[in-house]
C-alpha cells in the first residue's frame, strides 16, 4: 500500500517525520533503517546525528543504516525538514547493497509510474521525501498501512 502524505494538516510542511514517526513507532522501532539521498533544513535545533547521515550523502549512491530507535530518538518530535530522502526499513540487518541498488528520490520517476513498487526489495515499509513537497509511505502490511490513514486521514492511496 502506497500513502501519498500532500497538505496534511497535522505537519508543518509536507516532508516533516517529526510528526510522521510517532504514528508508526512501534514499526519503526522494531526495523533497521537503510537511510539514502538525504538533504534537510534544520528549522529548528541543529542535529548533529541528522548532518552526519547528510554528510556521508555527499558522494553519489551512498546511504547508512541505523536502528529503529536511533531513527525514531534522532528525528521524533523535530523540526527537520527533509528536502529529499529515502528510509527503508528492513527486518534484521540491512542487505549491502551496490551503487544500483541505493534508493534514490531525487529523479526517481518510478516513484509516480510504479508508486507501489518497493525500492528495496527487502524493505517492510519505505519512507520517501521529495522535493519539500510530498512524502510517499509504502507498507507491505497493509493493515499497517489503514492503521496509518486513521492518523493521517487526508492521506491518498495511490
Amino acid at each position: 500500500m502506497t500513502i501519498l502524505l500532500d497538505e496534511v494538516p497535522q505537519f508543518r510542511w509536507q516532508t516533516h517525520l517529526g510528526r510522521l514517526l510517532p504514528a508508526i513507532r512501534q514499526q519503526v522501532e522494531e526495523l533497521t533503517w537503510v537511510i539514502s539521498n538525504l538533504q534537510c533544513w534544520h528549522l529548528g535545533d541543529f542535529i548533529p546525528t541528522v548532518a552526519e547521515w547528510e554528510e556521508q550523502m555527499e558522494r553519489y549512491y551512498s546511504y547508512t543504516v541505523v536502528s529503529g530507535k536511533t531513527l525514531y530518538d534522532t528525528m521524533a518530535d523535530t523540526d527537520i525538514q527533509v528536502v529529499w530522502g529515502v528510509f527503508c526499513g528492513v527486518t534484521g540487518n540491512a542487505p549491502d547493497l551496490s551503487k544500483d541498488e541505493v534508493p534514490y528520490a531525487d529523479g526517481n520517476r518510478e516513484l509516480w509510474t510504479k508508486p507501489e513498487a518497493f525500492q528495496l526489495a527487502a524493505s517492510e515499509i519505505e519512507i520517501v521525501c521529495f522535493d519539500s513537497d510530498v512524502t510517499l509511505v509504502k507498507f507491505r502490511n497493509e493493515n499497517i498501512g489503514r492503521q496509518f490513514l486513521e492518523v493521517f486521514s487526508d492521506g491518498k492511496i495511490l
